[in-house]
């Protein structure tokens, strides 16, 4: 066999080297590559001598020469060995070769990124890899002791290690151009993303479908460290909670019932916002995924401690939090890190939708009915912000920055404040009312108003905005209009 041997990684080239030395005829390596082999005690031939000239453009060019690609392309057959031989060239059958570390300079200039964009490299690892039915491309150690498994085992490589081996080849370029794209595209109107190593979970969202999990870690990163295994559902629920937690900055809790808050709030600290979010809605809190902002401590496993939760999560867990939580054996604790994607997507019958992160923003909130009660920015952005995570038609109210009543994934947004009203009760007076799009009707004021709400939140822009507007005077209801709306489907 005639190897070539040009890599950026050398480690264990050597090795693989020695250990098929005795199907080896001979051995050609670009410069840096014959040097490392030869003071490890392997011997080769500088393809210099092949090609008839060292590394042009300071290495820009080292392995681009029709001597190299003619010898890894040439097929089994008489017409393609008598064009290569003709002009005094050979056949190479295992190509050595990996990568730049591109990775490495993803966050330097754009003149550092442009002269680690590996070119020969790419050319020799595909040409080898389309070329399998003949050659081998080997790339790191656990290729080389693949083949040589090969080798020892059967005497030689066979066909469908090679194939193995070219498709590997393929996906390690796929990958390297993905990252060199999404590293220089610097207007991120499109971002290219891999889907691997899927964790295959017990099932789907029910028990005869099949579920599985491809995580991204540039995403975020969810550690479950403690309890059962993770369904299809649990993950739907964790990412929720974790979605509306990075919404707030000061100590805040979620509760999270089939994808959609039914208790969140604000506190002086962890603990304190969780035992509110839990008794704004304790019937609906059971079998609940629960979330917090910060990292749990004694008082956070004190909160839940008599309430039947699936999951728990935080950006960290204390000793004390670890040692409470962890007696529940099936509870799962999970750490989370990262913000997660900028842009979303959701499969179709006929293809994939994607968007941008939703903004829930209250910045272009503008106060357009006053009655003299006075809430906070603080109080507004929280009930608008929790409508925003809420499955629409949703409409929510809160008191303090705790929720008194959530009514979501409603298909009639009066029928969505009904349900808000329900739950809150008593509570529902004096709250703020928050709804995630705008009021189609004066009819969902007539129902604030019976239930004794003092403001509402709302995008604004209904044909009938004015009717709503007279209405929240008559009822003496102060309504903000945010200018733009959260539907979350």
């Amino acid at each position: 066999m005639n190897v070539l041997a040009s890599l950026t990684d050398k480690s264990g080239s050597d090795e693989f080297l020695k250990a098929i030395k005795g199907k080896v005829e001979k051995i050609y390596a670009s410069e840096g590559t014959r040097k490392y082999l030869e003071e490890n005690g392997v011997k080769s031939i500088s393809l210099s001598e092949l090609t008839g000239f060292d590394d042009l453009l300071g290495g820009r060019v080292k392995t681009l020469h029709p001597a190299i690609f003619s010898g890894i392309l040439m097929r089994d057959n008489d017409e393609d060995r008598r064009q290569v031989e003709e002009r005094g060239y050979f056949p190479f059958d295992v190509v050595m070769c990996n990568l730049y570390d591109f990775s490495k300079y993803m966050n330097g200039t754009e003149e550092e990124k442009i002269e680690h964009i590996d070119i020969g490299g790419v050319s020799l690892l595909r040409a080898a890899a389309k070329n399998w039915k003949r050659v081998t491309v080997v790339k790191n150690r656990k290729d080389y002791e693949l083949v040589e498994r090969d080798i020892a085992e059967h005497g030689m490589i066979r066909e469908e290690t090679r194939k193995t081996l070219a498709i590997d080849a393929f996906k390690l370029t796929y990958r390297y151009d993905m990252m060199i794209y999404n590293s220089l595209n610097d207007k991120g109107e499109v971002r290219l993303i891999e889907l691997e190593n899927g964790k295959k979970l017990r099932y789907g969202e029910n028990p005869d479908q099949k579920g599985f999990i491809y995580e991204i870690p540039e995403y975020g990163k969810m550690e479950v460290f403690h309890g059962k295994e993770m369904s299809y559902n649990n993950y739907v629920d964790a990412s929720s909670a974790i979605e509306t937690a990075l919404d707030f900055s000061d100590p805040f809790a979620v509760v999270i019932k089939h994808n959609t808050p039914c208790g969140a709030a604000t506190g002086i600290n962890h603990g304190d916002a969780l035992e509110k979010a839990i008794d704004a809605d304790r019937e609906s809190a059971y079998g609940s995924v629960i979330c917090i902002n910060g990292t749990a401590d004694k008082r956070v496993a004190a909160a839940m401690k008599d309430l039947f939760v699936e999951i728990i999560i935080a950006k960290d867990f204390d000793s004390d939090a670890q040692q409470i939580i962890g007696k529940k054996k099936n509870i799962r604790m999970i750490k989370y890190s990262g913000n997660g994607p900028e842009r979303s997507f959701k499969t179709l019958f006929n293809g994939i939708l994607e968007q941008t992160r939703m903004n829930t923003s209250i910045d272009q909130m503008k106060e357009v009915v006053k009655t003299g009660r006075e809430f906070s920015t603080k109080e507004i952005e929280f009930a608008w912000k929790i409508a925003a995570h809420c499955r629409s038609n949703a409409v929510v109210l809160t008191k303090d920055c705790v929720t008194v009543g959530v009514g979501a994934g409603q298909t009639s947004r009066v029928e969505a404040t009904k349900i808000a009203c329900s739950r809150a009760g008593e509570k529902a007076r004096g709250s703020i009312m928050a709804s995630d799009a705008y009021l189609p009707f004066s009819d969902n004021v007539d129902v604030a108003g019976e239930n004794g709400i003092a403001a509402i939140v709302e995008p604004g822009g209904s044909i009938r905005d004015q009717d709503v507007i007279e209405s929240c005077k008559k009822q003496k209801i102060s309504l903000y209009f945010t200018g733009r709306r959260v539907f979350l489907h």
